[in-house]
């Protein structure tokens, strides 16, 4: 994977980057130390992310929050998600930051939709079943069936 951040967004507190795999959220400043205190870089895998909350900038500093695994989201709106450590704030960056928001969705909806550890083994035995049934029913020979299996399990 490449190490270089697809986008790289300043914020109003806060410098997010956001790699393939995931997405780092790093306090700046006086207003990064007041809001977010020490704590120094976040990582967030995009595995561990449930949800996406955005708000666009207007009057009040926009947001892009996420919602994690075992984690607990802020629902205090703009003013709470600013001293959220999931959550990246910005101004005036309305279209940089919904590409952003879409990329992450994109990636993360990628990420889910990947078959799980073991489930090819899984949805092989499925399909020897099938072939079984078949070949039970008479719809196939069990030659064919023998054929099939042996092709399935790489024989």
């Amino acid at each position: 994977m490449n190490n270089e951040p697809v986008f790289k967004m300043k914020g109003t507190s806060d410098e997010l980057e956001v790699f393939e795999d995931k997405l780092t959220i790093t306090p700046k400043g006086v207003l990064g130390l007041m809001t977010k205190g020490l704590q120094g870089t976040k990582t967030i895998p995009f595995s561990s992310i449930t949800a996406i909350q955005f708000k666009k900038s207007g009057l009040v500093s926009g947001y892009i929050q996420f919602t994690l695994h075992g984690g607990k989201e802020s629902t205090g709106g703009a003013f709470a998600a600013a001293t959220d450590e999931n959550s990246f704030m910005f101004s005036g960056q309305n279209e940089m930051a919904e590409k952003v928001r879409d990329y992450i969705e994109e990636r993360v909806q990628a990420i889910k939709a990947l078959p799980a550890a073991g489930s090819d083994a899984v949805s092989k035995a499925d399909e020897i079943r099938k072939y079984k049934a078949l070949a039970d029913d008479g719809i196939i020979s069990m030659e064919e069936f023998e054929q099939k299996k042996k092709q399935l399990l790489g024989l």
